[in-house]
């Protein structure tokens, strides 16, 4: 019984992850809300908490960064140190999942 609903459990979560890769009109929607229709020239639209870690992909879960705060960032976000400072209930899912967007 076990084995079936934790089967279960995998197939509703694979079809959810799937819708849950990186969007550009999401990104096109958070310049939009920002005032910059065609994107903050010199940044770089990041997510707060890593796709990797589980991350959501929308606007609540989005930030500006330079292209050297982005690199900073890359280097430690998705290590479980990372994924625990940056992920909270608003920007991610309760489990983290790696998202195979490729």
């Amino acid at each position: 019984m076990k084995k079936l609903i934790l089967l279960l459990a995998i197939v509703a979560f694979s079809s959810y992850a799937n819708s849950s890769c990186r969007s550009s009109s999401v990104k096109k929607q958070f310049d939009r809300i920002n005032g910059y229709s065609h994107g903050k020239k010199g940044y770089i639209v990041d997510h707060i908490c890593a796709l990797y870690c589980g991350g959501l992909d929308n606007v609540k879960n989005m930030q500006y960064q330079t292209a050297l705060e982005s690199k900073e960032k890359d280097r430690w976000e998705t290590t479980p140190y990372g994924c625990s400072i940056t992920c909270n209930s608003t920007n991610s899912l309760p489990r983290r999942t790696v998202f195979n967007c490729k």
